[in-house]
């Protein structure tokens, strides 16, 4: 769904782009993540309720496949949802 959104999550090593992140396929064998090209801002965009639900909806997803523990699901839903 081409939002144009990114979703980007804090750890120890600093800031994850999720779609940066390679796609593992159920043997354990990673797919070749396509170029893309790099739209980065270090300005947040402004909120918008349209580009808010499709994020959650993504962040829906990646929790749904067992990517994201109930515990990232829950905080980065919550900082989205302050969004709006």
């Amino acid at each position: 769904q081409g939002t144009g959104g990114s979703l980007t999550f804090s750890s120890q090593y600093g800031l994850v782009d999720v779609a940066r992140l390679p796609v593992v396929e159920a043997d354990g064998v990673p797919q070749p993540v396509p170029a893309t090209p790099s739209n980065t801002s270090d300005a947040p965009a402004p909120p918008g309720g349209d580009d808010v639900f499709a994020l959650l909806e993504r962040l829906a997803d990646l929790h749904a496949k067992g990517i994201l523990s109930a515990e990232e699901f829950a905080a980065k839903k919550t900082e989205l949802l302050n969004r709006i």
